[in-house]
C-alpha cells in the first residue's frame, strides 16, 4: 500500500456517515448520457450527479459500516473485488468532495462551482408544509379534462378581447395608465400576485406527479427580485412528469390571465389590459432557454441533461482548434450532443447580442436614462420632503424599475465575459 493509499484509509478509518440533509434521489430518468446517471441532493438543495458505482456506495454509507465492510458490501453488489483503499478513494474524492458524506473537518458543505446565471440570495417565505397543503388544493387543476377546459378558456378570452378591438386599445390603455401614475401600484400588485401563483403551479405539478415540493420564497436573479419554488424532488419523476412541473408555472399564468381577461371584458378598465399585455410578454419570455427560466428547464428535461450551463464551457472548448472532445461532452449521446451544441451556439449568440446592444446603444440610451433618473430623483425627494408617503413610494418604485434592466444587462455582459475568459474562449486557447 502506497503512502497516499495509507493516508486515504487513515482519514476514513472510522465508519463514514452521510452528511446532514443528504437525500439519494435515484436514477435519472430519460437521461441523455451514454451511461446511466444517478442523482443525490445535498443538505443545501444542490443536486449532484453520480455514477452507478458511486451511488451504490453512497447508499451503503450508514455510519455503522467501516471501510472493509463497505468494500465487501459494494463488491457483492457489483460482483467485483473491491478493496478498502478503493472505497476510501471514492469516499474522499467523490462523495465527501461533493458534500454527501460528512467531513472530519466539520459540518460545512464544500463550495459548488459558481453556476452561470443562477438564482442567488434566496430567502424562504412559505415553509414546505404549507406549500404541500397549497399544492394539494391546486393539484386538481392538472387533471387532463381541467387542463383542456382551462386552455380552451384562455384562448377564447384572448380571441374575444382581440375581436372586441383589444389590440387597438393597447396604446390608449398605456397612455391612460401613464396619465395616472397611481395605477402603478395595483398593476404591480396583480403582476406580483400572478408571479406567486406561477410558482404555486410548479409546486402543485410536483405534488400531482408524486414528488414532494419544498419551500417557496424570494431571491435575486441577476439583479431582479423573483419568486422561486423548490421542486428538486421532481428529479425522481419520469420525463413526462418533470415536463409537467416545468410547464406548471406558465399553465397557471394562463389560468390567471383568463380570470383577468374576463374581468377586463366585464369592466373595460384600461389598467387591466396593461396587466394582460405585461403578463403575455412575461409568459412568452419564460420559454426562452438561454437564461434560467422555465424554457431552460423544459429543454434540459427534453434532452435529459440537467446541467446545461455547466456544459457551455466544455462545448466551447471542443469547437476550438485542437480542443477535441471534452469529457463532459463525450459522455453525452450523439443526438444529445448535437442538441446541446446547438443550444450553446444559440445561447452564446443571444447573450452576445444583448452584450453588444448594451455597448452600441449605451451612448444614445444612457443620457436619456440619466435625465429620467434625475427627474424621478427630484420628484421623489420632493415627495419625501412633503411627507407624501404614497408619492414617495411610487417614485422609489419607478426609480427601481428604471435602473434594474440596465443593471441586469450590464451584469449579464460582465458575467458572460468572465465565463468566456475562464473557458479560454477569450484571450487565446488555454488547456484546463
Amino acid at each position: 500500500m502506497s503512502p497516499t493509499d495509507s493516508a486515504l484509509v487513515a482519514r476514513a478509518s472510522t465508519a463514514p456517515r452521510p452528511a446532514d440533509g443528504t437525500e439519494l434521489i435515484g436514477q435519472y430518468s430519460g437521461s441523455g448520457f451514454t451511461e446511466p446517471r444517478y442523482l443525490a441532493c445535498r443538505g443545501d438543495g444542490q443536486v449532484v450527479q453520480l455514477s452507478e458505482r458511486v451511488f451504490r456506495l453512497a447508499r451503503l454509507v450508514d455510519g455503522r459500516r467501516d471501510l472493509d465492510e463497505l468494500a465487501a458490501a459494494l463488491g457483492a453488489e457489483i460482483d467485483r473485488t473491491v478493496t478498502a483503499t478503493q472505497v476510501a478513494f471514492l469516499l474522499d474524492n467523490r462523495l465527501r468532495a461533493a458534500g454527501l458524506v460528512a467531513s472530519d473537518a466539520g459540518p460545512s458543505l464544500p463550495a459548488c462551482p459558481d453556476p452561470l446565471l443562477m438564482l442567488r440570495h434566496r430567502a424562504r417565505l412559505v415553509p414546505g408544509r404549507l406549500v404541500w397543503a397549497i399544492a394539494g388544493v391546486l393539484g386538481p387543476l392538472f387533471a387532463s379534462p381541467v387542463v383542456a377546459l382551462m386552455l380552451a378558456g384562455f384562448v377564447a378570452v384572448d380571441v374575444l378581447i382581440l375581436a372586441g378591438g383589444g389590440f387597438r386599445q393597447i396604446l390608449p390603455a398605456v397612455r391612460a395608465f401613464s396619465d395616472q401614475p397611481a395605477l402603478t401600484v395595483p398593476v404591480l400588485a396583480v403582476i406580483l400576485a400572478v408571479a406567486a401563483f406561477h410558482e404555486c403551479g410548479h409546486a402543485a405539478a410536483c405534488r400531482y406527479g408524486g414528488a414532494r415540493p419544498g419551500a417557496m420564497g424570494i431571491g435575486l436573479y441577476l439583479v431582479w427580485p423573483v419568486f422561486f419554488s423548490t421542486v428538486t424532488d421532481a428529479y425522481r419523476l419520469g420525463r413526462a412528469a418533470r415536463l409537467r412541473v416545468d410547464l406548471g408555472g406558465v399553465y397557471f399564468n394562463a389560468v390567471a390571465m383568463t380570470v383577468i381577461g374576463v374581468a377586463y371584458l366585464t369592466t373595460g378598465s384600461p389598467w387591466l389590459l396593461v396587466v394582460l399585455v405585461a403578463l403575455h410578454i412575461e409568459t412568452m419570455w419564460q420559454f426562452l432557454p438561454s437564461v434560467r427560466l422555465d424554457g431552460y428547464y423544459i429543454l434540459a428535461d427534453l434532452v435529459g441533461v440537467p446541467d446545461l450551463f455547466a456544459r457551455l464551457g466544455p462545448i466551447l472548448r471542443s469547437v476550438l482548434p485542437g480542443g477535441g472532445d471534452h469529457p463532459r461532452v463525450a459522455e453525452l449521446t450523439p443526438v444529445t450532443r448535437r442538441v446541446v451544441a446547438c443550444w450553446a451556439a444559440l445561447t452564446m449568440a443571444f447573450l452576445g447580442c444583448w452584450s453588444v446592444m448594451v455597448v452600441v446603444l449605451a451612448p444614445q440610451v444612457l443620457p436619456v436614462v440619466w435625465a429620467a433618473l434625475l427627474g424621478h430623483l427630484g420628484t421623489t425627494a420632493s415627495a419625501v420632503q412633503a411627507a407624501d408617503v404614497a408619492a414617495a413610494a411610487l417614485g422609489a418604485t419607478q426609480l427601481a424599475l428604471l435602473v434594474l434592466p440596465y443593471a441586469g444587462l450590464t451584469l449579464i455582459a460582465v458575467t458572460l465575459g468572465r465565463r468566456l475568459w475562464s473557458t479560454g474562449f477569450l484571450g487565446g486557447w488555454r488547456r484546463p
